[in-house]
């Protein structure tokens, strides 16, 4: 049964490996495919049992924590060798016969579990089948893995923050942003893009939680959350495109966050240990987690893991900690390892397809967020949770929404009418200096909390964009988020306006007369007064009245990212309404055509003459903010025809 089931891969992954061009001097060597060199400078270590060697019916052992934090051995049996699994690398089939692995088949977490066979090390547990029946299970082999651990670190091509240097220790920037990037505009104008995007979705990744997939596969990092709530847990995961098991907290991590770990915590991996990638730590946990596989440099400095990558995205610099295994939860899917990460101890500095490379003697300092939440119910007191998050371009605002979401799940999971009212604090340096932004949101929901709603808030774009613009890399220092809930719909739709009786003329004022309906009962009506620009006279303009938050203040185009934080920070209240007076030609245009369900006040204009740069204009031609007591919603807007100013006698 196992040569039938194997036999389909075999074929298709050797049909894979074969496609090559070729090259004089190849004949011989495709006339033997099994001797062809593969990679590895380490081919005539002693140590290590070259691919070419390993044979069917070979046995050998693995070590792994099934309990705690002790590696166990457990027996494997070479079942046969996959040539060409991935691009230049083979995968050796085992099985095991091991009582703790007969009824939960080949664990995730046991990703980098090393495997010696005949005395020697062979490589790395890293993939297997889901819904197998038996405990069979591939490895990578530590010939790939090795050349891992060749590579550097690389600071200089990962996003950077600015550094002190130069004449009085003024601010450089250490690397410049995306040139070109308008991901921040897409933030501010909504066009059609992610709030959060995420390295990858759990669609995008093969086995649980993702894509199906019946052959062999990476058994993946499970990620260990911890002081999550359920649609916390399920955004994360959604955002991260891990597969979440409830685990423990990482409050040591948290308590290092910011600094280098202590001779009281500092931990020397062995071939077997359990070791996490740290996501989040304090009050609340987020850690994939996986088994060291090899360990080298005099220090014991240098740490192979996993077998398989975590995302595959090359140079990288996330926190990792040792881990703490607390059981096996068995699964028909796929069984996994239950952790809590413990101490902070180096960097993931390496993310590849055959293994990911930690380094202990290289620090990663994490965000301190802190949130605090009162509950609509005065009952209950207000709660406040310590935690960190990694600093990473594309992860960093989906932990920081994370932590929200589930402080207000917690808080208030009603499914009620209720009212999020939010104020953060951003510490963010740039090449300028270091800066506090202070934000103030205020959300309606008519049937209790949405945490993807939650997760588009000014706040967390700022932070977005911070990380990812066309000027610079800003540092994240700090974050805090104080939310506040409150039952209730004070909240009103703008429903129609219409002018009140009178001639239009320029420099007078418009009487408007507004219909404002709430979510149950009567409608009521306001006058609201607008003075039309004096040289409108024989135009037509346009008049739009809307809620604070369904406009965007006037901007100029930003000259660097500091320029482009105060754009984003700025922001009309919630409980108002924004009337403003602009002539009917403007509008928006962009490579994605037009975008009627923008503003209208907002003009981007492509290509200007001369440049190929984008230009977004705010052309409105009078403004006013009227407060109010409720939030108001929505927007409606009329074409008025302007007679002349009248005559001065």
């Amino acid at each position: 049964m196992v040569a039938g089931v194997f036999g389909g891969l075999y074929a298709g992954f050797w049909a894979a490996g074969d496609a090559v061009a070729a090259k004089p001097g190849d004949d011989e060597e495709r006339a033997a495919p099994a001797k062809r060199r593969r990679p590895g400078k380490r081919t005539g270590d002693p140590n290590i049992i070259p691919i070419d060697e390993i044979k069917r019916g070979m046995k050998g052992y693995a070590l792994t924590v099934f309990h705690g934090e002790t590696p166990d051995k457990f027996e494997i049996e070479v079942v046969d060798v996959v040539r060409d699994y991935a691009t230049g690398q083979d995968a050796v089939l085992f099985t095991s016969p091991d009582p703790r692995l007969e009824h939960s088949g080949i664990v995730g977490g046991m990703s980098g579990s090393p495997i010696w066979i005949e005395g020697k090390l062979a490589g790395a547990l890293a993939y297997g089948y889901r819904f197998s029946k038996d405990p069979l299970g591939g490895l990578t082999p530590i010939e790939n893995m090795l050349e891992v651990s060749d590579l550097p670190y690389r600071p200089d091509v990962l996003p950077r923050p600015p550094r002190r240097g130069g004449a009085g220790g003024a601010y450089a920037p250490y690397a410049q942003g995306r040139e070109g990037s308008d991901a921040w505009a897409d933030q501010m104008l909504h066009l059609g893009t992610e709030p959060l995007p995420a390295r990858q979705r759990p669609r995008d990744i093969p086995g649980p939680g993702g894509a199906p997939s019946g052959g062999l596969e990476p058994i993946g990092a499970p990620m260990s959350i911890a002081g999550l709530g359920p649609r916390a847990g399920q955004f994360l995961a959604d955002m991260t495109g891990l597969l979440p098991v409830r685990g423990g907290g990482s409050h040591a991590a948290a308590a290092s966050s910011g600094e280098a770990a202590g001779a009281g915590n500092k931990h020397t991996f062995s071939p077997g240990d359990s070791v996490s990638v740290v996501l989040i730590a304090g009050d609340n946990g987020a850690a994939p987690n996986g088994t060291v596989t090899w360990v080298g440099g005099k220090q014991s400095e240098k740490v192979l893991a996993f077998g398989h990558p975590m995302y595959g995205g090359g140079p990288s610099d996330l926190p990792i900690a040792n881990a703490h295994v607390h059981t096996i939860l068995n699964s028909v899917e796929r069984s996994v390892k239950l952790s809590s990460a413990l101490d902070l101890q180096g960097t993931m500095i390496q993310d590849r397809q055959p293994a990911i490379y930690l380094r202990t003697d290289i620090e990663t300092p994490m965000i301190p967020v802190t949130t605090t939440v009162a509950s609509p119910e005065e009952a209950f007191a207000a709660r406040r949770y310590e935690s960190a998050v990694a600093n990473n371009q594309d992860l960093t605002a989906a932990l920081v929404a994370t932590l929200l979401i589930d402080a207000v799940e917690e808080a208030g999971n009603d499914a009620v009418e209720l009212v999020l009212e939010t104020r953060s604090l951003i510490k963010i340096e740039t090449s300028k200096g270091p800066r506090t932004i202070e934000l103030e949101e205020e959300t309606y929901f008519p049937g209790g909390i949405i945490g993807g709603i939650m997760a588009r808030s000014r706040a967390l774009t700022l932070i977005t964009i911070a990380l990812d613009n066309q000027f610079e890399v800003a540092k994240i220092l700090s974050v805090e988020q104080h939310a506040t809930l409150h039952y209730g719909a004070p909240v009103e739709r703008i429903e129609r306006v219409r002018v009140a009786d009178g001639e239009l003329r320029a420099g007078e004022l418009v009487e408007l007369e507004v219909e404002f309906r709430p979510p149950q009962g009567r409608a009521r009506t306001q006058t609201i007064s607008l003075r039309i620009p004096e040289d409108a006279g024989g135009e037509r303009v346009v008049v739009e009245l809307a809620g604070g938050e369904w406009v965007l203040p006037y901007a100029p185009l930003p000259g660097d990212v500091d320029d482009l934080i105060d754009n984003v920070a700025a922001t009309f209240p919630a409980r108002s309404v924004i009337g403003t007076i602009y002539r009917a030609n403007e509008g928006l245009a962009t490579e994605h055509g037009l975008m009627a369900d923008l503003p209208e006040s907002v003009l981007q204009s492509l290509s200007p003459s001369g440049s190929n740069r984008k230009a977004v204009h705010f052309k409105q031609a009078s403004r006013r903010i009227i407060r109010t007591d409720g939030i108001i919603q929505g927007r409606a807007s009329l074409e008025l025809d302007i007679l002349p100013a009248r005559a001065i006698d």
